[in-house]
């Protein structure tokens, strides 16, 4: 059997950058998960509608409700807990914790300790990035765009590995599976932007696109934005729609009324959740821009009285929501909708505050390290959020770049010609757009860094693989790095 022949120079030297990027970055990570005391944002309350579903829970004293939250710093051991009402929200976030559950339950029954170290979820997500970028990178190689494979797998030690995002590895947080399903859909999307259909193709496609529509509240209609865009672009185009826009329609769909369905259950968890929702839209989003604060509550059937709380998030108040304020139970999205149509002066107001509340990128409310109450990661640990956070300008620049890229393509090579550029640049401005403006009417501005985690991401992926991609490099075919087959016609 004969042997295969050795890669050229030049393929080895790609490989050896890769492998370099993708160590690089896990090095990184790695430093910051094994870090003791341990670096990881505190349970705001969040981890626990998912950790409940498993009836996992941070190791503390029996007197101590295992719900309760723990805002002041973050947990490493986690133990099971017994409890009532679960408080189960479902994502596909639970994929991870799943895992990691059923890991330390085997663990258990092994005989092992009944108290858990939280990093081995971080080590599950972090394994899910590589072998993601590494399929994606090595797909590109194989369609003989090196540029591109390198770009991908720069991301993972620029962005990816960045306290950013890795802050949320030993945590049991949705934000790192909405920003892998994010990546992975966009990635998918540019991947296949000639490929003709295959069954598995579009399965993968719809999934991907359901998973991420499903993965967090805020993220429910992304999906459907990405389908219309998509269906757009090809529209004009190639004057067809493509089986890609009927993937990402049929999967964003079936997210969008997963979503729906659960904002419809009844239960404790559900409701409170509908109550903060609706006191952070009220009380930092509207009656803060509103002229007339007193009036815009009556105008809404919400206790005029209630204006002194104007600016104070959901937990600040005296009381559960709707006991504090009468009239608040009947605000709805379709109330909400109406008095932003009603004041048109809001809504540019709410969305520039908007803008400035996605600083900081590090979270800034809640613990970084274990033991020490309200502590923040520690100067010596680089990330971009601080030199995002010391110049404003430096992060306005970030968002404005691609608006101002995407403006520039429209008009060469335009949208009929069109481009992987474009319809790039496209799906990463949607994704800004998308993410803050149902940030901002489903949760105010009371978390708009968290909860808008995306816009940020997405503004770095894009500045640093279009500065990757200008990097001369030759292109090379992968056909032209292979000899033919001696059947083959080269005429």
């Amino acid at each position: 059997m004969a042997e295969a022949a050795p890669l050229p120079l030049r393929a080895r030297l790609v490989v050896v950058v890769l492998i370099a990027l993708w160590l690089v970055g896990t090095l990184r990570a790695f430093a910051l998960v094994a870090h003791a005391p341990l670096y990881a944002y505190a349970n705001s309350y969040d981890e626990t509608r998912y950790t409940s579903c498993f009836h996992v829970y941070p190791d503390r004293p029996a007197d101590v409700s295992p719900q309760l939250n723990s805002p002041e710093a973050p947990y490493s051991r986690w133990r099971f807990i017994s409890t009532g009402d679960p408080m189960c929200y479902w994502s596909t976030e639970l994929a991870f914790g799943g895992l990691t559950a059923l890991a330390w339950t085997t663990a258990e029954a092994l005989g092992g300790d009944a108290v858990h170290d939280v990093r081995l979820v971080a080590a599950l997500r972090w394994i899910a990035l590589l072998a993601l970028s590494v399929t994606l990178s090595r797909a590109l190689l194989r369609r003989g765009d090196t540029r591109a494979a390198i770009a991908n797998a720069a991301l993972v030690p620029i962005v990816f590995a960045d306290p950013g995002n890795t802050m949320y590895l030993a945590t049991f947080y949705a934000e790192w599976t909405a920003l892998l399903l994010a990546y992975a859909l966009v990635a998918l999307l540019l991947l296949w932007r000639n490929a003709p259909r295959s069954r598995a193709r579009f399965v993968v496609l719809a999934l991907v696109a359901f998973a991420l529509a499903a993965s967090k509240l805020q993220h429910m209609l992304l999906p459907l934005a990405f389908a219309v865009t998509i269906l757009v672009l090809d529209r004009v185009r190639l004057r067809r729609t493509t089986w890609r826009a009927f993937a990402l329609t049929l999967g964003a769909l079936l997210g969008a009324y997963f979503q729906f369905v659960q904002t419809e259950r009844h239960g404790l968890m559900i409701d409170t959740i509908r109550q903060y929702n609706r006191a952070d839209v009220v009380f930092t989003a509207l009656v803060p821009l509103a002229d007339d604060p007193e009036a815009l509550l009556a105008e809404i059937g919400i206790d005029p009285g209630c204006a002194i709380y104007s600016g104070k998030r959901a937990w600040q108040l005296p009381d559960l929501p709707d006991r504090t304020c009468a009239g608040l139970v009947n605000f709805t999205r379709s109330r909400e909708i109406g008095t932003l149509l009603r004041h048109p002066s809001i809504a540019p107001k709410l969305f520039v505050k908007g803008v400035a509340g996605l600083d900081p990128w590090l979270a800034d409310n809640i613990g970084h390290v274990e033991g020490l109450p309200f502590e923040k990661l520690p100067p010596s640990v680089f990330t971009l959020g601080r030199p995002l956070h010391a110049y404003p300008w430096l992060q306005l620049v970030l968002l404005g770049l691609p608006i101002f890229a995407l403006g520039v393509l429209l008009v060469r090579p335009g949208v009929r010609k069109g481009s992987v550029a474009l319809d790039a640049t496209m799906l990463v401005v949607v994704t800004m757009i998308a993410t803050l403006g149902i940030t901002l009417l489903g949760d105010g501005l009371a978390d708009t860094a968290k909860q808008g985690h995306l816009v940020i991401n997405v503004a770095l992926a894009w500045l640093v693989v279009g500065l990757m991609m200008r990097i001369p490099m030759e292109r090379a075919s992968t056909a032209a790095q292979r000899p033919p087959p001696p059947n083959e016609d080269t005429r």
